[in-house]
């Protein structure tokens, strides 16, 4: 049997464990002096192995949040009524949101405004009265 083969998997293991650590110590520049331990002291975590399942945990927020963030970017843009001066009107997703915006300008601001379905697509707009 040879022996430097069957080590080989431990080995790649091994250094994935540790990339993990210095991918942290390097984004993470506040704990670039902290021990593999303090390290996982720090994420509340016992294990590499949950330390990793931490760290997907956080990219697959991180991917829903800038997957949310393009769908409603493309729903503002996705709108192409203009306002009296020719400047693109804002697309509510809803009633009760465009409702609001529309109580907030007029006790902040004292503009009566009215609210309407966008004649194009699922949203509404707010007009000056």
């Amino acid at each position: 049997m040879n022996l430097k083969k069957s080590l080989k998997p431990f080995k790649k293991k091994l250094a994935n464990q540790n990339q993990a650590y210095h991918t942290i110590r390097r984004v993470y520049t506040h704990l670039s002096e902290l021990s593999n331990e303090e390290i996982l002291d720090y994420y509340n975590v016992e294990s590499i192995k949950e330390l990793e399942e931490h760290i997907e945990h956080i990219k697959r927020i991180i991917k829903e949040q800038t997957q949310n963030y393009e769908e409603e970017l493309a729903e503002l843009d996705s709108c192409f009524c203009r306002d009296g001066q020719g400047d693109f009107k804002y697309l509510y997703t809803t009633k009760k949101e465009a409702e609001q915006q529309r109580l907030y300008t007029l006790k902040t601001k004292r503009i009566k405004l009215q609210l309407y379905p966008c004649p194009y697509h699922c949203g509404w707009h707010l007009s000056r009265i």
